[in-house]
């Protein structure tokens, strides 16, 4: 009898891999268009449909607001102005705190008072609390003050933060949002009034990895954790707890970056983000910076980081012109 041979084709053909290949690219482009159409969804229908920024006058008499003699701080009291409440405004710089007082009391017929405290000092709570108490009822507050370091590597390089840049930034960022909401959430939970919140401003940079801000990413990160977990604190179910993560704002703190379609003006920014109050619990807050983020968020790691450093070298060169 002769010997029987058989034959096998090869699984992976030529063939079957181009149709895994093709099969792979669709799918991810599938994905991706599913998440573009979520994020129109959510900055239209959702907008509509469930923003509470209506209801905040309803929650209390006052919104309370750190970091709010500039840039996104001042923008967010002023569109809470806009909708009927009182304004606490905190900050470190007392002359312009009163410039701000004074235009939106005038502008929103609306009362303001003042606390001028350093957040980069842990002894600066008691005047703030000592404030808070003397208020009727609270509709929210927004813990945006903030502070950056230069750009730099942690050790060495363009420049070496020294100690207290190191405890300033992590009293400023992280220590403020905790000690804030520590002496405010008591205060809300007493309230009869429904749906007062608390809005984070965190930041982009604590999604992913930001080589050269890396205390300022890592602070921001906290904010976002910190914020994802109380809010998901049953005794918390009828306050909302909200993280803003934004890309580059005309602010202070980004050099006054001139404003493209990527980058809007602090009132422009502010008022978006405030309408997507009550419709995602942690968002960036505009729509150009969603679009943003899905771009950024497909780059494989190697790409990204390729990518932020070549921009951070260039503004550190475009410094060092203007110089």
């Amino acid at each position: 009898m002769d010997e029987m041979t058989t034959s096998s084709t090869p699984y992976f053909t030529k063939h079957n891999l181009s149709i895994l290949f093709i099969t792979l690219i669709i799918t991810w482009f599938t994905f991706k268009m599913l998440q573009l159409l979520r994020i129109c969804l959510m900055y239209t229908i959702a907008k509509w449909c469930f923003s509470k920024r209506r209801s905040l006058r309803k929650a209390g008499d006052w919104a309370i607001v750190t970091g709010a003699s500039s840039g996104i701080g001042e923008a967010y009291a002023e569109e809470l102005a806009k909708e009927g409440l009182n304004i606490l405004l905190i900050s470190n710089d007392e002359s312009q705190l009163r410039l701000v007082s004074e235009r939106i009391s005038t502008d929103y017929h609306v009362e303001t008072r003042i606390v001028v405290a350093d957040l980069t000092q842990p002894d600066a709570y008691d005047v703030i609390k000592s404030a808070i108490q003397q208020l009727s009822t609270i509709a929210c507050l927004v813990n945006n003050v903030g502070m950056a370091l230069p750009f730099s590597l942690f050790v060495e390089d363009f420049y070496s933060p020294n100690e207290q840049s190191i405890h300033d930034i992590i009293h400023c960022n992280v220590l403020s949002t905790v000690m804030m909401t520590h002496i405010v959430l008591p205060k809300m939970l007493l309230q009869k009034e429904a749906n007062p919140g608390i809005i984070n401003i965190s930041s982009y940079s604590g999604l992913k990895e930001f080589p050269y801000i890396s205390m300022y990413a890592a602070t921001k990160a906290f904010i976002i954790q910190f914020s994802r977990c109380i809010s998901a604190e049953k005794y918390l179910k009828n306050i909302i707890v909200q993280t803003i993560c934004p890309l580059v704002v005309s602010t202070k703190l980004s050099y006054y970056k001139p404003t493209s379609f990527f980058v809007p003006t602090a009132q422009v920014f502010a008022k978006s983000a405030l309408d997507m109050y009550g419709v995602q619990q942690q968002t960036t807050g505009y729509i150009q910076h969603e679009l943003q983020a899905l771009i950024y968020n497909s780059m494989p790691t190697f790409l990204w980081l390729r990518l932020w450093r070549s921009r951070v070298h260039r503004f550190m060169h475009e410094l060092k012109k203007a110089e």
